[in-house]
C-alpha cells in the first residue's frame, strides 16, 4: 500500500471511529429510554413494605401519569412514630425529577434539595433520589455486555455522569431484559467511581399484563446494609384524582 493510500485509509477510519462511538451511544441510551417509557402507563395503587435495618415500614404508594409527567404519592402509615411522612415526586418526560416532602410533626412541604436527595429513605439503604428513575440526559451511555439476572437475558447499559459533581453517583451501570424491556439490576458507584450499592428484582410478576416487581432489594456494598422493597399489593387502572398528586395535597 502506498503512502497516499494508507493516509487515505487513516483518514477515512478517523471519520468513521466517532460516528460509530455516537451510534452504540445512541443505542444504548435508546434502550435505557424504551425500559423507561415501558413503566406502566395506567394509574395505580399499592401497599407496600419496607425493611430497614431499624424495623419495617408500612407505605402506600399511588401513581399516575397526568399530562404526561409521571407523579407518584407516597405517604408512611405505620409503624406510629413514621405515620404521616408523604413525598410527591414528579417526573417530567426529559426534565430532571423533583420531590417534595412532608415530615409528621410539621404542615410545611418542603421541596427536596439535591444535598438531600443522597439521604437514606426512612432509614433504609435507598436513597430518596433512588425512588424516581435517573435523568438519562444527565448521563452518556454505552453498551458494555450482557449478563443474565434472575433468569432473564439483559443487556448492560452503563452511564456516566457527565457533571459528576453535581449528580450522586459518577456511574451507574444497568441490567436491562430487551425483550420485556424491564431494568432488572442496577450497580451504583459513588463519586470516587468505587461501588456502593447494587439494586436487584428478586421477584418479577406480571399482573394484569404489566411486569411488576413485586420485590426488589438494595444492598449497600460498602457498609453491608441492605433493605427490601416489597409490593404487598396492588391495583392498576385505579380511580384516582389528579389533585392527589400536587403539593397542596400533602397538607391535608
Amino acid at each position: 500500500m502506498n503512502v497516499k493510500r494508507f493516509s487515505a485509509l487513516v483518514l477515512m477510519l478517523g471519520a468513521l471511529a466517532p460516528t460509530a462511538a455516537s451510534a452504540a451511544e445512541g443505542d444504548a441510551r435508546a434502550l435505557a429510554q424504551r425500559a423507561s417509557e415501558a413503566l406502566p402507563k395506567v394509574p395505580f395503587e399499592a401497599k407496600v413494605k419496607l425493611t430497614t435495618p431499624q424495623g419495617p415500614r408500612e407505605l402506600e404508594l399511588k401513581q399516575k401519569v397526568v399530562d404526561g409527567t409521571r407523579k407518584g404519592y407516597l405517604e408512611v402509615v405505620g409503624p406510629a412514630d413514621l405515620k404521616g411522612i408523604r413525598h410527591l415526586f414528579l417526573e417530567p418526560k426529559n426534565e430532571p425529577p423533583t420531590q417534595f416532602l412532608k415530615l409528621t410533626a410539621s404542615r410545611s412541604i418542603v421541596r427536596v434539595a439535591d444535598e438531600v436527595r443522597s439521604q437514606p429513605f426512612l432509614g433504609s439503604t435507598f436513597y430518596i433520589a433512588d425512588l424516581v428513575e435517573p435523568p438519562l440526559d444527565a448521563y452518556t451511555h454505552t453498551f458494555v455486555g450482557d449478563a443474565e439476572v434472575a433468569g432473564r437475558y439483559c443487556k448492560l447499559v452503563q452511564s456516566i455522569a457527565r457533571d459528576p459533581a453535581n449528580e450522586i453517583y459518577s456511574k451507574i451501570v444497568t441490567a436491562i431484559d430487551p425483550k420485556e424491556l424491564v431494568v432488572m439490576r442496577r450497580e451504583f458507584f459513588d463519586k470516587k467511581g468505587a461501588p456502593l450499592k447494587v439494586w436487584q428484582v428478586e421477584k418479577l410478576e406480571k399482573i394484569d399484563g404489566i411486569w411488576t416487581p413485586r420485590i426488589q432489594d438494595m444492598r449497600n456494598t460498602q457498609d453491608k446494609t441492605e433493605s427490601r422493597l416489597e409490593v404487598v399489593e396492588i391495583k392498576y387502572n385505579a380511580q384516582l384524582d389528579d389533585s392527589i398528586f400536587t403539593p397542596e395535597y400533602l397538607k391535608r
